[in-house]
Formats: C-alpha cells, sequence, structure tokens
C-alpha cells in the first residue's frame, strides 16, 4: 500500500518554509532595530524641538520608508539564498 499523505510535508517543502521564517524574522529584526534606533535618535536629540514640524515630519518618513526597503532587501537575499540552495 502507497504510504504518499497529500497533506504530509516533504523534505523540499519544510526547507523552504523554514527559510521563509527565517526571511521574515531577519526583516522583522532589522525592522524592530531600526525602530529603535530612531526612537532612540529622536529622544536623544531633541529633533522634536531642533526641527520643524513639517521637516521632523519629512524626516521620519524617508526613515521609515528606507528601513522598510532595507527589510524587504534583507528578505529578498535570504529568499535568493534558499532558491540558490535548491539548484
Amino acid at each position: 500500500m502507497d504510504r504518499f499523505h497529500p497533506g504530509a510535508r516533504t523534505a523540499v517543502s519544510t526547507r523552504q518554509r523554514s527559510f521563509s521564517r527565517l526571511a521574515i524574522g531577519v526583516a522583522g529584526a532589522i525592522t524592530a532595530v531600526g525602530l529603535a534606533l530612531i526612537g532612540a535618535a529622536v529622544n536623544r536629540l531633541d529633533l522634536f524641538e531642533t526641527l520643524g514640524d513639517e521637516t521632523f515630519t519629512l524626516a521620519v518618513g524617508f526613515a521609515l520608508v528606507l528601513l522598510g526597503v532595507i527589510a524587504i532587501a534583507a528578505y529578498a537575499v535570504v529568499r535568493a539564498i534558499e532558491w540558490a540552495s535548491r539548484a
């Protein structure tokens, strides 16, 4: 009798899932560290008082967009490593 189970995980699917979890973890860690650094810079440098409202909003917005791009790039790098390991 065949022991194939449609819902069972194969070694390849388990490896892909672990790489995906690793990539999400790396991107999340980069985001968390980046947000902590942005928060520390705002508090330590008194950016609320030094910069005007518009300049502060633009600077924080730019920093968050840049942080998102770096996190997505880290995710893509880990997925590329996973893709290269399959070949």
